[in-house]
């Protein structure tokens, strides 16, 4: 059996990616990497049908060459509005438990679930690399696994999440860094309990959130990662949002489960997005705690005199007026 496993985060197209096994997740419908390698597979002859699958439940498939690994694991999860930080850790423990039965793999691969559909990225990976890290300590997984490949599409959140993992993993029993990044990670010879490396896992679930409300434009990306995340940590908060694009119809349910549970909702109202201007209105009709804020007071489209709006200049400038109003919200 090995003895240590290796843990590394790359950037790459998950149903390209060479490895001798591949992970996704059913989540009651066929989304994201899923979805995209199951349209692969149905050129080969393989039918969406043969991939719905309960929660609980996984099958294998073989994956005919449609895909950059031979064989593709399907696990059965809940559905995508209640797939939160505690069911991204056990869907990791229950992945690698299912792989057990094919001991010859050396080499398996999965992607991040969570920060396409709104959960803190931060949270996602910890708690994704968290499931990991218990299950292969434990004893799970197959008898040669040695490497474990983190695929993600985006270049820049691949550098946020490397950095997630350094911070997460940093000083975790039984954890060590490699020399050309990524971690490797021992068995243990005795049950351990739980590695305490992240806030992930049950704990996340009463993890009070800020959920931001603003447009999906590249020229605003810098603004969320680093004007509005770093404040919204800083206050003790996971930092969540949605991008509508992403998907549809459970999205909208999604948005408003997360604004009624969250401490404050953060909308950005620079480029006058409809969408922003919805779940302003439905935080405020839930009675939310609402910080608004703006890059130019002429992209506003109503009258703003009798509400509290940040105007930010630079990213900067964002980061101070917002930890200033956190601090005022307590």
């Amino acid at each position: 059996m090995s003895v240590s496993l290796d843990v590394v985060l790359e950037v790459g197209d998950l149903a390209a990616t060479s490895a001798d096994a591949v992970v996704f997740k059913y989540a009651q419908r066929l989304y994201g990497a899923a979805g995209a390698a199951a349209e692969r597979l149905r050129a080969v002859g393989v039918p969406p049908s043969q991939l719905e699958l309960h929660p609980g439940e996984f099958r294998f498939v073989e994956t005919r060459g449609s895909l950059g690994s031979p064989l593709a694991l399907f696990v059965g999860t809940v559905r995508l509005g209640d797939f939160g930080y505690h069911e991204i850790r056990q869907f990791t423990v229950r992945a690698l438990k299912a792989l057990e039965s094919h001991s010859e793999l050396k080499h398996v691969a999965g992607t991040v679930h969570g920060p396409n559909y709104g959960l803190d990225e931060d949270e996602a990976v910890l708690a994704f690399v968290g499931g990991l890290v218990e299950a292969f300590q434990r004893g799970s997984g197959p008898r040669a696994l040695e490497r474990f490949t983190v695929v993600e599409l985006n270049a820049q959140r691949a550098n946020r999440l490397r950095k997630a993992m350094e911070r997460g993993l940093s000083g975790t029993p039984g954890v060590t860094a490699l020399p050309g990044g990524g971690f490797r990670v021992q068995r243990m010879n005795a049950f351990v309990q739980a590695p305490p490396m992240a806030t992930a896992g049950t704990v996340s679930m009463a993890k009070p959130h800020a959920f931001v409300a603003m447009p999906f434009a590249p020229e605003l990306e810098d603004t969320y990662h680093y004007g509005i995340q770093g404040p919204v940590k800083a206050a003790g908060l996971l930092c969540e949002r949605v991008d509508q694009a992403v998907f549809d119809g459970p999205i909208i349910q999604r948005i408003r489960e997360r604004i009624d549970t969250a401490k404050v909702v953060i909308a950005d109202l620079s480029m006058a997005n409809p969408n922003v201007y919805l779940e302003v209105g439905y935080a405020w009709g839930k009675g939310r705690p609402t910080i608004l804020m703006v890059r130019d007071v002429r992209e506003l489209r109503f009258d703003v005199a009798s509400y509290r709006c940040i105007v930010y200049r630079s990213i900067r400038d964002l980061e101070t007026l917002l930890s200033r109003e956190l601090e005022r919200l307590g």
